[in-house]
């Protein structure tokens, strides 16, 4: 019976290391998307945040404020993203869902005040 649990351990952590390495091969896709059509961007970040969640990774900090979390559209920056920064905070709205996501900046007690 314990050779059953080394194998399914086996298993998982093979299955985990082969759903990084496509997650590495997948964000080089991405952060070269000068080269590439964009597409296979797309497709890259769809495939990228759905191993991620299959396989409870997190996605790699490299490319997680290249997309749109809601619609999973690459951000081209003039064209389907607005980013403004108030109070020390980076606020990126994306123009084709309208999602907003604020970075940075801490919780609401620690942010400066505005003067009004």
């Amino acid at each position: 019976m314990g050779s059953q649990n080394k194998r399914r351990r086996k298993g998982k952590v093979d299955r985990r290391q082969a759903a990084m390495n496509s997650q590495l091969e997948l964000v080089e896709l991405i952060l070269g998307r000068n080269e590439h059509d964009d597409v296979v961007v797309q497709s890259s970040i769809r495939h990228l945040v759905r191993i991620s969640r299959r396989h409870r990774l997190p996605v790699p900090e490299s490319v997680r404020h290249l997309y749109c979390k809601t619609c999973l559209i690459p951000f081209i920056h003039g064209e389907n993203v607005r980013t403004r920064i108030s109070g020390g905070q980076r606020i990126v709205t994306c123009l084709s869902c309208a999602n907003i996501r604020r970075f940075g900046g801490g919780p609401k007690f620690h942010r400066k005040q505005q003067n009004r």
